[in-house]
């Protein structure tokens, strides 16, 4: 084992490959359950008034906008 500043990058960096590996499936799945939920959440505005939906996409608006920077 390498312990010099470089050795110890590469382990860090391998270790990071492996947890991102493991986690894919995982985030693979939260991804369609997401999509799903969008679905019925396109349902659900079509009932709402247009204030209400107009409330309702600002709200959504707000918090994409924290995700896009």
């Amino acid at each position: 084992m390498d312990y010099t500043a470089a050795g110890l990058t590469t382990l860090v960096g391998e270790a990071q490959n492996e947890v991102s590996a493991a986690a894919l499936p995982y985030q693979e799945q939260a991804a369609a359950k997401m999509k799903a939920r969008i679905a019925r959440f396109d349902v659900n505005l079509r009932n709402l008034t247009p204030a209400q939906r107009e409330e309702v996409l600002g709200a959504l608006r707000a918090l994409t906008d924290k995700y896009d920077s």
